[in-house]
């Protein structure tokens, strides 16, 4: 019992720094400028789900909301979901800036308020890095039940592949820079859709170049950066697939 109620201890008290941390980035000025990451991940969407006109889609773990916003945009009914009271209420300005609607939930996305099948689409991007292989297997059997049969279910997260991230990652995190917290970097999400009874569709590696970004944790980095740049740009397509990027993509579909 003591080594169990430790654990829970330790898991209670990760969590809880992990808040803070996000709690503390949330309180800052966000910045809605579309950024080639986020164009990234919405072309990634489109790709998988298809034109999001008239879909009900939902973001577990919306952070800043800023790809969400496109989504409504684009003519998607859109739901955020953050347990970050500060994040959602960013997002709610931008989206009031915007003049779009949305329904802005605060809730633990291992437990979320709404009920079965009720989305075609959903989502997340940046979150489940932060959670042990169980709770990712918790997290995906949630985002499943509110799923639509057939519907998709679409997770991004860092890639633990892509030297250029790990290398950034590891350097600041070693300075004490490092701003995201606890974050692991995944192999493979094959086998926690599999326990989360969820039908894979495909999974794959994408952003190469936006991971370059994470060498400017490393002092004086900027010309390896732009080195790697140009030197990434003037390889074959078949040679760029030697070099796997910043984003694992994992596609499911709800049976």
């Amino acid at each position: 019992m003591d080594v169990k109620r430790n654990a829970e201890t330790i898991g209670r008290d990760h969590e809880e720094g992990q808040k803070h941390i996000w709690e503390k980035l949330w309180s800052k000025g966000v910045s809605y400028r579309w950024d080639p990451l986020s164009e990234l991940v919405m072309n990634a969407l489109l790709a998988t789900t298809g034109p999001f006109d008239g879909k009900r889609i939902i973001e577990a773990g919306s952070g800043t909301g800023k790809i969400s916003l496109r989504l409504a945009i684009e003519g998607a009914e859109v739901t955020l979901v953050d347990y970050a009271q500060q994040a959602l209420e960013q997002s709610k300005l931008a989206f009031r800036l915007k003049n779009r609607n949305a329904e802005f939930v605060q809730s633990d996305i291992r437990s979320m308020p709404f009920g079965d099948k009720a989305y075609d689409v959903c989502w997340s991007a940046g979150v489940l890095e932060h959670f042990s292989n169980e709770e990712k297997v918790n997290i995906l059997l949630e985002m499943a039940r509110i799923t639509k049969p057939a519907g998709h279910i679409v997770v991004l997260v860092p890639y633990s592949g892509c030297l250029p991230y790990r290398m950034g990652k590891a350097f600041a995190e070693q300075a004490g820079s490092w701003p995201y917290g606890v974050e692991m970097p995944v192999e493979s999400l094959k086998d926690s859709f599999s326990k989360a009874g969820i039908q894979l569709v495909e999974e794959r590696e994408i952003g190469f170049v936006e991971s370059l970004d994470f060498i400017d944790f490393i002092p004086e980095g900027g010309s390896v950066k732009a080195w790697l740049r140009h030197w990434y740009s003037s390889l074959e397509i078949e040679e760029k697939r030697l070099f796997p990027g910043y984003l694992l993509l994992t596609h499911g579909k709800v049976v």
